[in-house]
């Protein structure tokens, strides 16, 4: 349809296109194009004010002659728009004599006079006093109206809402047109003197307001010229700021090296350009050995110390074309694109394994740590970025599982056995809910007199289709997908509640709980305990967790702070697999805890190896000193239990005096047990039944 007049389509309208770049440059453009225009908006406003001032000028010579005005333009405006209401009126009422072709021709009359006003010479010269534009312009505006309200139509035979609304868009241009024939009927002929002379103290007024206005617009130049340069300024300063925001967000803040988001963003970027060109990329991931018993024994800031040796030396031994990243922990990754990525896998991973056989010098100390490696390559062993990362991290894990200071190349066979890991997982979640696992009991014997003094509480599963799982898989499993936190709570349950079981003497015998360091570290122990023993109503002094010496040291002040609670609520505790790790003897004095447990690799070769019986003599004689009972687990053959009462130690477990059972065969085996060792049942009695 034709748009009314006035009106322009909507396609003639426009937005322009934004600005599809970011950024502070951009900004600071957009800002200088700003005050730019400003200025020259200024700068316009002072010409045109000038420019004033010469118009009143011309205006005040010609206000002294007299001139009459036809005014014929207006009143034949007026005339044609009384005729169009009329014609519409009688239309509207059903007048044959006014059709709509009368009415529509009479609309076009009305809009082919409207452009007299504009014409008009008499009005030129008294448009500075006589507002005709400003008529005419309400005139058109009210015209556009009606013809937006006719658009399309082809008669208005007893539509009298459309008629109101014609009549109500006319009714003030008329009033306005009626003013405007007043008003240019004629002009004085004689301007008072007093007025002439206003106006012409009103110009010298004006051209003392334009010298001001330009030295303000002036001013206002160098002020923003400042602003640029402040501007230019600040940019420089916040893009120094950025970009040293970008290398902190993207790098390492400990060993300087990029981090896991700059290494995705490599990883792909190396990717894609290896699938344009056909080269190869490699990706080594690394995990250093023994990190974790260095960062327990010397604290944090010693293992921020050999983390940053340990970057020093990748750095030295990596070509110039590698990227190596700390992916955070001990964990660092290798990139290698181009011709680079062509050459063995293997023997970069050698040249890596063969830099870490030497210590690492660390303030004043010198210490072992050693590496396990993985690879895979793009694109035998993977498409995209997650594909290959997660194939060298499978070959990593393969690594560590194969004895640590390795290294492993990714296999097929790897991703079996993560989905072999996967639905062991799956079945381990239904285990607990299915009740497949069942809380084993192995005896604690005391050495001198030969009873049983208590027992370990050790996880067992059996699983309906697989049958027993050995705890040596699935223990380390939970451990990694976060299920040893309902495992752990459902050991101490059970084996509390089996202690009560027992009656009699054996209200004073103990039942050892292993607390994994999820446990320790990520759920609140102490609740836990207090939950369980107030659920089973086993006494607390009955109730003996088994801790390791690495989570103790882990973070020593949180540690004492949750055992020193224990040990209020008459908990015992006993340091697990003492020994095996760098232990800080100092902290024994400081822990409160009752037992050691000297670990069964000390045991198994004390009778022939003289070093294994001197650690084993010195841990006895080391807790003795601090009153402390100490236990010996893994004996199986009388010499071992003989050899270890000799040299102190007061208790032991193992396969010598019983394996791991049910608690129904614990019962039995307790009462077998007291007569064969011809001990006195003083300490355990068990419930009948």
């Amino acid at each position: 349809m034709a748009w009314p007049h006035g009106l322009s389509s909507p396609a003639t309208t426009g937005v322009g296109a934004a600005d599809g770049r970011t950024g502070r440059p951009t900004r600071h453009t957009a800002r200088l194009l700003r005050h730019g225009l400003l200025a020259a908006l200024l700068l316009f406003g002072a010409t045109a004010a000038f420019q004033l001032s010469t118009i009143l000028q011309d205006r005040a010579d010609g206000m002294s002659r007299y001139v009459r005005v036809d005014a014929w333009a207006v009143g034949q405006l007026e005339y044609e728009l009384q005729q169009f209401r009329s014609r519409l009126a009688r239309h509207v009422a059903g007048d044959a004599q006014a059709p709509w072709a009368l009415v529509a021709a009479q609309l076009n009359t009305v809009q082919a006079t409207l452009p007299l006003l504009h014409r008009s010479e008499d009005y030129e010269q008294f448009r500075l006093f006589v507002d005709v534009d400003g008529t005419a312009t309400d005139v058109g505006v009210a015209l556009d109206r009606v013809n937006g309200l006719l658009t399309g139509r082809t008669g208005l035979a007893g539509d009298l809402a459309t008629l109101s609304q014609v009549e109500a868009a006319l009714a003030a241009p008329l009033i306005r047109l009626r003013q405007l024939m007043v008003d240019v009927a004629t002009v004085r002929s004689d301007l008072q003197d007093g007025d002439l002379a206003n106006v012409r103290w009103l110009i010298g007024a004006n051209r003392w307001m334009l010298l001001a206005f330009g030295g303000i617009t002036a001013v206002f130049i160098l002020l923003l010229m400042k602003e640029a340069l402040d501007a230019r300024r600040a940019e420089r300063i916040a893009s120094d700021s950025e970009r040293k925001s970008r290398h902190i967000a993207e790098h390492d803040g400990l060993t300087g090296l990029p981090n896991r988001m700059l290494f995705h963003a490599h990883l792909r970027e190396a990717i894609a350009g290896a699938a344009a060109s056909g080269h190869d990329v490699l990706l080594l991931t690394l995990d250093l050995d023994g990190f974790r018993d260095i960062n327990d024994t010397f604290g944090h800031d010693f293992g921020d110390s050999a983390l940053t040796a340990a970057a020093d030396r990748l750095r030295q031994a990596l070509p110039a074309d590698a990227f190596l990243v700390r992916l955070g922990g001990d964990e660092f990754a290798v990139i290698r694109t181009g011709s680079g990525a062509s050459e063995s896998e293997d023997a970069l991973a050698n040249h890596l394994l063969a830099t870490f056989q030497q210590p690492l010098v660390c303030g004043d100390r010198t210490v072992q740590l050693g590496t396990s490696i993985g690879a895979a390559r793009f694109p035998v062993d993977g498409t995209d970025a997650e594909t290959v990362m997660r194939a060298a991290d499978l070959a990593l894990h393969a690594a560590k599982a194969a004895g640590r200071a390795c290294f492993q190349p990714f296999r097929i066979g790897m991703m079996t056995e993560v989905e072999r890991r996967q639905d062991m997982q799956e079945d381990l979640r239904r285990a607990i809910a299915d009740g497949e696992l069942e809380v084993f009991l192995q005896p604690q014997i005391d050495l001198a007199s030969g009873g049983c003094i208590g027992a370990e509480a050790l996880l067992r599963w059996r699983n309906g289709d697989k049958g027993w799982i050995s705890p040596g898989v699935f223990i380390p499993l939970a451990e990694q997908t976060g299920l040893i936190l309902p495992l752990g709570r459902f050991v101490m349950e059970a084996a509390c509640r089996e202690a009560m079981r027992w009656e009699g003497a054996a209200a004073r015998a103990t039942i050892a709980v292993n607390v994994s360091p999820a446990q320790f570290l990520y759920q609140d122990i102490y609740a836990e305990v207090c939950e369980v023993l107030e659920a089973t109503g086993l006494p607390s002094h009955r109730l003996e967790l088994e801790i390791t010496e690495g989570l103790l040291m882990r973070d020593q002040r949180a540690a004492m702070a949750v055992l020193k609670r224990l040990e209020d609520l008459g908990v015992q505790l006993a340091v697990d697999d003492f020994g095996t790790g760098y232990s800080s003897l100092s902290y024994l004095k400081q822990f409160p805890v009752q037992k050691l447990k000297v670990d069964q690799s000390f045991v198994r070769e004390i009778e022939a190896n003289a070093s294994d019986k001197m650690i084993v003599r010195t841990i006895v004689t080391l807790a003795s000193g601090l009153g402390l009972r100490t236990i010996a687990e893994g004996i199986e053959t009388p010499a071992q239990s003989r050899i270890l009462g000799e040299l102190g130690c007061e208790e032991g477990q193992g396969y010598l005096f019983a394996r791991p059972m049910p608690a129904a065969d614990f019962r039995s085996w307790t009462s077998t047990w007291l007569a064969q060792a011809g001990a006195q049942p003083a300490i355990l009695a068990l419930a009948a039944g």
